[in-house]
């Protein structure tokens, strides 16, 4: 089943999407980035709904609840703050202001070194967009799915994305394809845990 994401909530959905990236959400024993992410929410409230308020934590505010997880070499924190700050550049402050497919706040997004599509996606379906977010489970799903029907192919983020959203558009499995893609990716790593 899935669970809305931040609806609502431009700095959570934000700090999730790049905190998300290469990080386990949950672990069996109550870890990873959830309960943080819960734990921030409760401390820096204003900061989870408005990007300003966002903008005015520091670097060590964010790491000392979400921890020192790095993207492409930088910091998560510094491209939390460095995206807040770009989308506050075109007076996004909160949802309301945010348009996932507008080109500038998508550019705002993904100029930021460390950032990229992927994720992008994923903010938009955090706030409520559907969307795929084709990561390594995602990728996984689509390419095993290729190899047992002997399509010779190597599957990127992009075409499992296309794959993903047709097979949604075809089927109607899932009351939106993020509903979709949330079921494959649960299913892939849930495959994963079992052959570790």
């Amino acid at each position: 089943m899935y669970q809305k994401g931040w609806e609502g909530h431009l700095g959570m959905a934000l700090v999730d999407a790049i905190y998300s990236k290469q990080t386990r959400y949950k672990t069996k024993r109550g870890k990873g980035l959830l309960p943080r992410l819960r734990t921030f929410q409760k401390k820096h409230a204003s900061a989870g709904k408005d990007l300003r308020e966002l903008a005015e934590l520091s670097e060590q505010d964010l790491r000392l609840i979400l921890g020192n997880g790095v993207t492409n070499g930088r910091s998560k924190a510094s491209a939390v703050l460095e995206a807040a700050s770009n989308l506050i550049s075109l007076n996004v402050f909160t949802h309301q202001e945010y348009n996932h497919h507008q080109p500038d706040h998508r550019h705002a997004y993904i100029k930021v070194h460390g950032l990229g599509p992927v994720t992008h996606n994923y903010l938009g379906m955090l706030l409520g967009y559907p969307d795929t977010k084709p990561d390594v489970w995602i990728i996984r799903a689509v390419q095993r799915v290729a190899i047992a029907a002997d399509i010779n192919v190597v599957v990127k983020a992009e075409l499992a994305r296309d794959v993903l959203t047709e097979a949604h558009r075809r089927t109607a499995l899932g009351k939106t394809v993020t509903h979709m893609d949330h079921a494959v990716w649960l299913t892939e790593r849930e495959r994963d845990s079992h052959q570790n």
